[in-house]
């Protein structure tokens, strides 16, 4: 097709996990995961984050540890933030991916 993008939507699990979140400056942000799949996650965040914002997240309570870097790309309702991963080792990428896969 030319001229035109077809967007293949990554598998994503719902589920509900302790996300801290860490700004270069501030303290770390409490939060929770609304959904998480390879690609990204969909987050409640009790402090606002800001579109195209950069910042470090961890997830511990997977049986591995995952945290990394995320792009926030949008505020979908107050509170709720989709954010992108940036830069995910191979190893996190297919847990996160085998994780969506299972919960379907």
């Amino acid at each position: 097709m030319t001229g035109s993008t077809i967007e293949i939507r990554a598998p994503r699990a719902q589920i509900a996990l302790g996300c801290t979140l860490r700004r270069r400056i501030g303290s770390p942000i409490s939060a929770e995961t609304l959904d998480v799949g390879p690609r990204g996650m969909r987050i409640r965040s009790p402090r606002p984050l800001m579109a195209d914002e950069t910042i470090g997240f961890d997830l511990p309570d997977l049986d591995m540890r995952l945290n990394g870097r995320a792009r926030v790309i949008t505020e979908e309702c107050p509170h709720v933030y989709a954010l992108r991963f940036e830069g995910l080792p191979e190893p996190m990428v297919r847990r996160l991916h085998a994780l969506a896969i299972s919960a379907r």
